[in-house]
């Protein structure tokens, strides 16, 4: 299916930069359709607009939605065009999360029950995960299948770390203590995003030290060791 007959597409933008839905507004070309197929635009939607914070995107519902919206649209005007509009709209919101939907595996729904099982704070820490966006909540989700998977519970605690926090780096000393260097000063939401990790992938019983700003020399690890430049730690 070619791209202008994707109605999920702006909708699915939307949802990644986490806007508000409520602000994208479906409407009818010309807030009415004519009911001669053969004059119809081949593309679902045309050029949309945007301002006041809010997008519109034309469409023609006929290309894909002939049966839903041919009883609803009729070419005499009777007086409902408020209502038409609204009802379009609604209809529209309604079959692009569809859409979405349709095109989701068996993993993607996972992701979303993960998703929502954070958010209902199954999982703790919900003054940690308010410091998280949408997309890496996702992120996390991803993290927490491979662990349920694989059982490894470090290597998904790096390789989480690895996406949300790059400028951390973590070593594991003597094969008991985590060590998390974070390269910056320290800083509340970033001290919350390791905690929330360390809390969500490690053992209780596991030791944990986090370390900002000075490079912290660990023994077995020579890359954090360069001469004059270190605090053993």
């Amino acid at each position: 299916m070619v791209e202008s007959n994707r109605i999920w597409a702006p909708y699915l933008m939307m949802l990644q930069q986490e806007k508000d839905l409520s602000r994208l507004h479906y409407t009818v070309k010309n807030n009415r359709v004519s009911p001669y197929l053969e004059l119809q635009a081949e593309s679902l939607h045309g050029n949309g607009t945007y301002e006041d914070g809010r997008a519109r995107l034309d469409v023609n519902p006929y290309v894909r939605f002939f049966s839903i919206f041919d009883p609803l649209l009729t070419p005499d005007n009777l007086g409902y065009d408020e209502f038409e509009r609204a009802l379009s709209d609604i209809m529209l919101h309604y079959l692009a999360d569809l859409d979405i939907k349709m095109g989701m595996c068996r993993h993607d729904f996972y992701i979303a029950l993960l998703m929502r099982d954070l958010d209902r704070g199954v999982y703790g820490g919900l003054k940690e995960l308010e410091v998280f966006t949408k997309m890496e909540k996702r992120v996390i989700a991803e993290w927490l299948i491979t662990f349920y998977h694989t059982g490894d519970g470090p290597c998904c605690l790096s390789g989480a770390a690895r996406v949300l926090l790059p400028i951390c780096a973590i070593y594991i000393r003597e094969g008991e203590e985590f060590v998390f260097y974070m390269r910056q000063p320290q800083d509340d939401t970033e001290e919350k995003k390791i905690r929330f990790l360390i809390r969500l992938f490690l053992p209780l019983a596991c030791s944990c030290t986090i370390h900002w700003t000075q490079t912290y020399g660990v023994l077995g690890y020579e890359e954090t060791m360069p001469m004059e430049n270190f605090i053993l730690a």
